[in-house]
């Protein structure tokens, strides 16, 4: 079961749980932008939590995480509706069920029912093909993140997004008239 939880009352956990999932690379287990996000929490039946993700939102934060990546200054995000950005997301290694998957549907499910008009995340290399099918795109170049040890690692985050609304830019298409087609 996956549900909304308030962050102050959660936070240890939330911070012991990133560092038993993120065991390299993290810098920092609690950031800035954890007190103005909505966390939601995977429950196993025991009413334990084991998995955690957050969602950051357009219209109550002045900048999303991925704005404020120093090496993805030149994104260029939408205009047109709410961003909800999707961040942070782990589970705990030994469970069974694709518990990475549980939490995604549920923030695409979560950013649906709020309205939203596009979702942006970040993603390595080996994920991608996985977002793509799922109808993400590519919106920027590879960076380094300010909130991991990518420059150790070598591991560069892509920046994806999947837009639940088309662009109010985009070409109108104007009708055709139907060819004649001759058949013999």
């Amino acid at each position: 079961m996956i549900e909304e939880i308030d962050f102050h009352e959660h936070r240890d956990a939330i911070a012991k749980l990133r560092r038993e999932v993120y065991t390299s690379g993290l810098i920092h287990d609690i950031d800035e932008f954890d007190e103005a996000a909505h966390h939601f929490a995977l429950f196993n039946s025991a009413r334990e939590i084991t998995g955690v993700i957050r969602v950051l939102r357009s219209d109550e934060v002045p900048k999303l995480e991925l704005q404020s990546e120093s090496d993805a200054q030149e994104l260029v995000f939408p205009q047109d509706g709410l961003i909800i950005e999707v961040s942070r997301g782990c589970a705990r290694k030994s469970l069974t069920g694709m518990p990475m998957m549980q939490l995604a549907m549920a923030m695409q499910q979560y950013a649906k029912e709020q309205k939203a008009a596009h979702v942006v995340t970040k993603s390595g290399k080996r994920l991608l093909p996985l977002y793509k099918s799922m109808g993400f795109r590519v919106f920027g170049k590879p960076f380094y993140s300010d909130w991991f040890d990518d420059r150790k690692t070598g591991l560069m985050s892509i920046p994806i997004i999947y837009d639940f609304v088309k662009s109010t830019h985009a070409v109108p298409v104007v009708p055709q008239p139907e060819e004649e087609v001759l058949v013999w």
